[in-house]
């Protein structure tokens, strides 16, 4: 697997990915169909993702497995949840990972694990001390997947996801050991 940045060409690719692999990881069973694709057409057009690739704060990266663009990352730059344990809450301290997934068929390969292990090292070289994300608490199989990856639960937030309040728990990876 080959890791690259995005660049502003690449705004349909994300927003086509982003469709796939959101309604992959959030579709029916786990919410209706329309709730999905809804959320999609708001906030993963591929205008939405050219507005994002602009962002000084977004980093963006894109996992291609022989030539087809097999999952992707999203890095943000922001202040972190109050509850991010000291020290690393201060500014420049930790950045989000706001966004990462695999297409289904790369799942179990070992392909989360590189995507993961490019966004710790990238975010190691910029300074980072920590990182932290959001991952839904039904979303099993991520939280294995962090869990293994040695992220660690440190609290929790909403997300409004149509018309269901879901609670996000709050993970953080200290990487400057």
């Amino acid at each position: 697997m080959f890791i690259r940045p995005a660049t502003a060409a690449d705004a349909a690719l994300l927003a086509d990915l982003s469709a796939v692999t959101m309604r992959e990881a959030f579709g029916p069973p786990h919410n209706p169909a329309p709730v999905v694709d809804a959320y999609i057409q708001s906030a993963l057009t591929p205008e939405r993702l050219a507005s994002e690739l602009d962002d000084k704060r977004s980093s963006f990266f894109i996992a291609d497995q022989d030539g087809s663009a097999v999952g992707f990352a999203k890095l943000r730059r922001h202040a972190p949840p109050r509850r991010m344990p000291l020290p690393y809450r201060g500014r420049g301290q930790a950045i989000e990972i706001q966004r990462i997934y695999l297409l289904n068929s790369q799942v179990g390969r070992g392909q989360g694990r590189l995507l993961m292990n490019y966004c710790l090292d990238w975010a190691r070289q910029q300074g980072y001390k920590a990182v932290w994300l959001g991952v839904w608490e039904r979303n099993e199989r991520a939280l294995g997947f962090y869990q293994r990856m040695g992220f660690e639960r440190f609290g929790f937030h909403y997300f409004q996801f149509g018309p269901e309040r879901q609670r996000d728990y709050w993970l953080v990876k200290i990487i400057d050991a």
